[in-house]
C-alpha cells in the first residue's frame, strides 16, 4: 500500500503509513459533506465513520482515489469513456481532438475506452481530397503509438479499450488487429455485439454490414464466419473481448440522454460521452461471522461461518455515501470540462465487491454450484437493495442526479422494476427480507442521489492490499502456484525471483483437520503438482474438495452462470474472465458466449491458458518453503487487475489496464 498510494517527498520517497494513506483519503472524502447543510451529521463525524471502514479493510476505494486524494490534481476516478466523431480535427469530438484529451486523462491515472463506430470505413471516398480513407483500425493504431509514447516514462502506462460495433465495415480487420503480440499494446479491444447479430448466428443467416455515417447497407456476410472469426482471435490470445450492447442498453438508466457504446478499460463500467466513474470494492471476507462452536469431524465439513447481513447492509450504505462524496470531491481535469459536467449530471458511482471465493469457502458453498449461484445471486441482490436505499436516502437530503427527468427513475414516469433472480432464491442463508416494495414508493417520491449504483470491478490492487485470495468475483487462480516478481530479484542476482504462494484459508482447514506439517508439505506439493487445485488428492478431505475449487476446475458454463447470478442486479457489468484449459477447443468459446448472451451478460472475457506468450502466474510444480535458482523470463502479476503482465522492449505491461513497470 505504501509503494503504490503514499505520497511522497522531494527525493521520491513514501512519506506515509497505511494509516495515513487512509486518513488522508477519508479526510477529504469526508469534506465533501460541508457542501451540505442538512447532511445528518458532521463531516468530522463522517471522516471517523469512512476512517474505521477503510481501516478494517470492509470498504477500499479505487486505487486512484487513494493514491490522488488530497494531492495537487485530485483526480479520484479510474475510468473515462470518450466519444470519437469522424472528423479529424475540426469539431470537439474530433479524432485528434479527443486524442488530446485523452492523453490529459491518462496523465492523471485514468483509464480511457473508446468507440470508434462512427469513423468511416477503409477506403472510403474523402470528398475534399478525392482520397481513400484509412478506416477505423489506423486510427486505434494511432491512439496506439501516442499512449506509447507519453507513457516512455515509466510508472503507470497508459490503459485504453477500443470498441467496434459488429456491423462496422472494418470488423474483421478490427478482430484480426491484435493477433500478432506486441501489434497494438495500448489497447484492449471489444466487439459491441448486437442481439441481432447474436440471432444471425443462431439461424446462420447472413449478416448486414453498414455504413456508419448513414446506416446504409454496405455488405452482407454469412453471420457464423464472422463470429468464427472472433472466436478464433479469443482462442488464440483471449482478444477481442465482447460486448453485448443491445443487454447494457436495455438497463441504460438515462436512454433520453445517450446510448452505450464503450466501456473502460477492464469492462466493467459501460459509460456515455465523458463519464467518468469512482469505483470501490467492499471485502466480503470481513462480512462473515462464527454461528457455532463447531469441531471437525472426519465424515462431514460443517461450516463455521455464515453471512453477516447486519454487517453488511451496513458497509453498504456507507460506502455509497463514501463513493457519492468522490463525484464531488474529485478535482476533474479542468482542460476537459465536459467531463465534471457528465459526472455531475448522472453521478454514476460503482460499488463493487471483491472476496467473493473466499466468502463462499468460508461458508462452506462451492463456487459455481447451483447453491453458490444462489448465495451469490442473494449477495448481489442484498448489495443492490442496499445501496439504492442509501443512495434514495442521499437524494432526501441532497437532491436526485440532476439528469433524472426522462431516465429509467424518473419520480413522474419510472420504468425501472426489481430484476428477477436468474436461479431461484430458496436456500435459507439467513438474509433478512427485502423490501423493495417501500423502497419503490420511496423512489418515486424523492427520486434517487445516483444514476447508476453497482458494478463489479477486477480489483487486483486492492483485493491484494486486503489479504483476499480472490479478486472480484473470480474464483481463486491456484490453492499454490508460483508467482514471478523482480521484487527482491536484484538482491539475489537475479532478474527474476520465484514465490511460492499457497492458500491461506486451505492451509488453515488442512490443520483444522489435523494434518501435521509434514503432512500438509506433502499435500501442497501434489496441489502444485496438479495445477494447484486439490481435486484428486486423496490426502485432502473430500468435504474440504467439495468446497476448495480453483478456477480451472470450473466448466465454462459454471464461470459464465455465476457471472449470469450476479449480472441480474449489477446494474452496470462486471469484470469476469472465463478460463479455459489448454485443451479447450473453439467450439467451447463459441458455446460460452452464446451462453452468456442468452443469461444476460453485458459483457465477456476468456482465456485459454497458454494461449499468450507472457504468462504471470504459473501453476508449476515447485520445491515447499525452498529457492530456485532457475532464471525465469516470463512476466509478474498485475497489482491492478491481476492480469498476466507482458514484456516489451524493458518494460512489463498488464494488457487488462496497463499498468506498467520498466526496467531500470
Amino acid at each position: 500500500m505504501v509503494n503504490r498510494y503514499s505520497l511522497r517527498d522531494e527525493s521520491g520517497h513514501p512519506v506515509e503509513s497505511p494509516a495515513e494513506i487512509l486518513m488522508r483519503t477519508a479526510r477529504v472524502v469526508a469534506e465533501a459533506e460541508n457542501n451540505y447543510r442538512s447532511s445528518g451529521a458532521t463531516s468530522i463525524e463522517i471522516r471517523e465513520k469512512f476512517f474505521e471502514m477503510l481501516y478494517e479493510m470492509r470498504f477500499m476505494p479505487n486505487g486512484r482515489t487513494m493514491a490522488n486524494a488530497g494531492t495537487k490534481y485530485g483526480q479520484l476516478a479510474n475510468c473515462f469513456v470518450l466519444p470519437v466523431e469522424d472528423d479529424l480535427g475540426k469539431g470537439t469530438d474530433s479524432i485528434f481532438s479527443v486524442l488530446r484529451k485523452a492523453i490529459l486523462v491518462l496523465q492523471t491515472g485514468g483509464g480511457v475506452g473508446f468507440s470508434f463506430g462512427r469513423i468511416r470505413p477503409k477506403d472510403a471516398s474523402i470528398s475534399t481530397t478525392k482520397g481513400k480513407t484509412t478506416g477505423a483500425v489506423s486510427f486505434i493504431k494511432v491512439y496506439d503509438t501516442a499512449f506509447w509514447v507519453i507513457g516512455q516514462g515509466g510508472g503507470r502506462r497508459s490503459a485504453a479499450m477500443a470498441v467496434l460495433p459488429v456491423w462496422h465495415p472494418d470488423i474483421l480487420e478490427f478482430v484480426k488487429c491484435k493477433s500478432e503480440e506486441g501489434q497494438i499494446t495500448n489497447f484492449n479491444i471489444s466487439v459491441g455485439i448486437t442481439d441481432e447479430f447474436m440471432k444471425a448466428v443462431k439461424k446462420d443467416d447472413d449478416f448486414t454490414l453498414r455504413h456508419p455515417e448513414n446506416g446504409e447497407m454496405y455488405k452482407m456476410i454469412p453471420a457464423r464466419e464472422l463470429f468464427s472469426a472472433i472466436v478464433d482471435s479469443a482462442y488464440k490470445n483471449g482478444e477481442p473481448g465482447v460486448l453485448f450492447l443491445d443487454t447494457a442498453n436495455a438497463s441504460n438508466p438515462v436512454p433520453h440522454l445517450y446510448k452505450l457504446e464503450a466501456t473502460n478499460p477492464c469492462g466493467e463500467q459501460f459509460l456515455g460521452p465523458y463519464e467518468n466513474c469512482c469505483l470501490g470494492s467492499i471485502n466480503l471476507r470481513e462480512h462473515v461471522k462464527k454461528f457455532s462452536n463447531h469441531k471437525f469431524s472426519n465424515s462431514q465439513m460443517k461450516s463455521q461461518y455464515m453471512v453477516d447481513w447486519d454487517k453488511l447492509a451496513e458497509t453498504v450504505q456507507l460506502a455509497t455515501r463514501f463513493l457519492d462524496n468522490v463525484v464531488d470531491a474529485n478535482k476533474y481535469v479542468t482542460a476537459v470540462p465536459e467531463i465534471e459536467e457528465a459526472a455531475r449530471r448522472v453521478r454514476r458511482i460503482g460499488l463493487s465487491v471483491m472476496g467473493l471465493s473466499d466468502l463462499m469457502y468460508m461458508v462452506n458453498v462451492r463456487y459455481g454450484s447451483a447453491k453458490g449461484q444462489e448465495l451469490a445471486s442473494q449477495i448481489m441482490e442484498f448489495i443492490r437493495y442496499y445501496a439504492m436505499k442509501s443512495s434514495v436516502e442521499l437524494a432526501k437530503i441532497r437532491g436526485p442526479f440532476p439528469g433524472i427527468v426522462g431516465s429509467i427513475y424518473d419520480p413522474q414516469n419510472m420504468t425501472w422494476s426489481v430484476p428477477k433472480p436468474l436461479i431461484a432464491h430458496k436456500t435459507n442463508f439467513g438474509r433478512s427480507q427485502l423490501d423493495w416494495k417501500s423502497l419503490i414508493k420511496e423512489l418515486k417520491q424523492d427520486g434517487i442521489r445516483n444514476g447508476a449504483q453497482t458494478t463489479i470491478a477486477p480489483t487486483g490492487s486492492i483485493a491484494t492490499i486486503s489479504g483476499l485470495e480472490g479478486y472480484g468475483c473470480e474464483p481463486v487462480f491456484a490453492l499454490s502456484y508460483t508467482r514471478h516478481t523482480r521484487e527482491g530479484a536484484e538482491r539475489e542476482g537475479k532478474e527474476w525471483r520465484e514465490m511460492y504462494y499457497t492458500s491461506e484459508l486451505f492451509s488453515k482447514l488442512l490443520i483444522a483437520h489435523g494434518l501435521t506439517k509434514s503432512q500438509r508439505n506433502i499435500v501442497l506439493e501434489k496441489v502444485r503438482k496438479n495445477g494447484g487445485s486439490c481435486q484428486g488428492i486423496d490426502e485432502v478431505p473430500k468435504e474440504i474438495r467439495d468446497v476448495y475449487v480453483v478456477s480451472s476446475d470450473l466448466a465454462a458454463s459454471e464461470h459464465v452462470r455465476m457471472q449470469a447470478s450476479m449480472q441480474r442486479w449489477i446494474d452496470n457489468s462486471i469484470s469476469k474472465t472465463i478460463n479455459f484449459p489448454p485443451n479447450a477447443r473453439p467450439e467451447e468459446i463459441a458455446a460460452a458466449y452464446q451462453l452468456g448472451w442468452a443469461t444476460g451478460l453485458k459483457g465477456m472475457t476468456v482465456y485459454v491458458e497458454g494461449s499468450r506468450q507472457q504468462v504471470v502466474l504459473e501453476k508449476k510444480i515447485g520445491p515447499y518453503e525452498t529457492k530456485t535458482e532457475k532464471q525465469v523470463t516470463s512476466e509478474e502479476l498485475c497489482p491492478e487487475c491481476g492480469t498476466p503482465m507482458r514484456k516489451e522492449e524493458g518494460c512489463s505491461t498488464c494488457p487488462a489496464c496497463a499498468y506498467s513497470k520498466c526496467d531500470k
